[in-house]
């Protein structure tokens, strides 16, 4: 049951830093988002702190229940 958690708090800390890269860097989004432009570094940071939260909720949820 360890390695579950474990690869849950990865998958989450993974797509709280690909929102992060998402959000800030428009280059890497495909080429219908480029043009809404970069969110400012609070904005990007704040939603991947929501996302990474989240998954940390999700982390202890599984824990709790076994």
């Amino acid at each position: 049951m360890e390695t579950a958690y474990m690869l849950l708090a990865l998958t989450g800390a993974t797509a709280s830093f690909i929102t992060f890269c998402l959000m800030r860097f428009p280059h890497i989004r495909r080429a219908r988002f480029q043009p809404s432009g970069a969110f400012s570094f609070l904005v990007s940071f704040s939603t991947a702190f929501v996302i990474f939260f989240i998954s940390v909720l999700a982390v202890y949820a599984q824990a709790v229940r076994h």
